[in-house]
């Protein structure tokens, strides 16, 4: 174990793998390199464990390396430290994160690109928030929502396009492109059997649920919008079995944060959809449970595992949600098909709102700051980290590549692994053989 005492000497742990990031995109102003900053920061344990001076704190809306000295009690190992996590490209807190840049002798690895930026928000929003990432094979191309939190007095808006990456180009284009009919405050998205799925939260005039999309024609179909003649309150995302099963979140962000929808009449939860039967039902979080405004959504390779994210009553809430659980799913028991909802982890930065699974097991969270990972047993392996003052909100395997949607930026890293997500061989062979997966 390494003691805070001894930080300074630890910089040596700290080892260049890739570039810097990179910017490339259409309608995307130049943004500059980040030049001669290392790229891996292995994070000392001590320096971990207790922080290198004597006093400090850090509220839930900052990253680690804004962690604040108080009473002048700044020490050159504490700005040493805040130093290096801030300039690395990716921070190590497990020698297993390794394996995932692909890097056995810590001396090469991967970039994180910033491919595309996004124009500024519309006046009456508070920022942007870039969701729903979805990859379809038939169009070789990732989805993805924009949405507006409003400013007070305000209301989010419904706009009729979506965001998409086209990677049959060289860089990928992103663009808008125009669903009809239009969705209604899309979010969640999940690719099904040749369809997108969106889980659309709605607003007044227009009752949330989950919306079929074709993502070639952009064609879509409402194929949920209701319990026994409950409106839903702001379906947020959703994952899909192979056997067609659906399971979406649903919380109050409609009608507690975009002032855009009616009055909630359900509890805040998990709803289960069996696709074929039309059976649904709530899983988890009926009159309270464990969930204030359930968010992500994620299933592993197997999927006989849920993972669910908590957001709280706000992202900037000490005492919100800020946690990711674990269910365990049986598709043969109709009576408990989910059971669980264990702690898997709790975020030290905002609040994990995407999240994925890739084929080996790994967990992968959208925060303040970057992309949190952790493995199977829910040890955080590392933090893929994005710009500085950005906001990682969701990503997408495709192949080894995973794009990453920030507030401001679209991003792209390749790891040495790929999503947990199978898409259908005949249509996967086509991008493969085109090299453009």
């Amino acid at each position: 174990m390494m003691s805070s005492v001894n930080f300074l000497t630890s910089i040596a742990s700290i080892f260049a793998l890739g570039s810097a990031l990179q910017v490339h995109g259409r309608n995307s102003p130049n943004v500059p390199d980040v030049a001669d900053h290392p790229s891996v920061f292995e994070v000392p344990m001590g320096s971990r464990n207790v922080y290198p001076a004597e006093n400090f704190n850090r509220d839930v809306t900052t990253t680690w390396w804004e962690t604040t000295v108080l009473d002048g009690h700044s020490s050159d190992a504490s700005t040493e430290l805040a130093g290096a996590l801030k300039e690395a490209s990716f921070l190590v807190l497990d020698n297993a994160m390794y394996t995932l840049l692909g890097s056995n002798g810590k001396t090469t690895g991967p970039t994180v690109e910033r491919i595309f930026t996004f124009p500024e928000p519309p006046s009456f929003a508070r920022r942007m928030v870039h969701d729903g990432t979805v990859y379809s094979p038939e169009c070789n191309c990732i989805f993805f929502a924009e949405l507006h939190p409003p400013k007070a007095g305000f209301s989010a808006d419904a706009m009729p396009w979506v965001w998409r990456v086209d990677l049959s180009q060289t860089p990928p284009i992103t663009e808008k492109v125009y669903p009809s009919p239009q969705l209604t405050v899309p979010n969640g998205a999940y690719y099904h059997n040749g369809s997108v799925y969106w889980a659309q939260e709605g607003n007044y005039t227009v009752p949330g649920g989950v919306v079929r999309m074709d993502p070639v024609t952009l064609k879509t179909e409402v194929v949920l919008n209701n319990w026994f003649g409950h409106r839903f309150n702001s379906p947020n995302d959703v994952v899909i079995t192979r056997d067609g099963v659906a399971y979406f979140t649903d919380g109050y962000y409609g009608y507690d944060n975009f002032n855009d929808t009616l009055k909630p009449e359900l509890a805040n939860g998990v709803w289960r959809w069996e696709i074929n039967t039309g059976d649904v039902r709530m899983v988890s979080g009926a009159g309270g449970g464990p969930f204030t405004n359930p968010n992500g959504v994620a299933l592993n390779h197997k999927q006989d595992r849920l993972y669910v994210t908590n957001r709280g009553n706000s992202s900037d809430n000490p005492a919100g949600g800020r946690t990711i659980y674990e269910f365990q799913l049986d598709h043969h028991s109709f009576a408990r098909p989910v059971t669980g909802g264990e702690v898997f982890t709790y975020s030290d930065s905002g609040f994990p709102d995407g999240i994925k699974v890739d084929k080996d097991g790994r967990v992968y969270g959208g925060v303040t700051g970057g992309v949190h990972v952790f493995d199977v047993s829910g040890r955080q392996l590392g933090i893929i980290k994005v710009a500085e003052g950005d906001v990682a909100v969701n990503m997408q395997f495709v192949g080894p590549w995973l794009y990453i949607a920030g507030r401001e930026h679209l991003y792209r890293v390749k790891l040495a692994t790929e999503g947990a997500q199978g898409y259908p061989s005949k249509v996967r062979s086509s991008c493969v053989r085109r090299n453009h997966c």
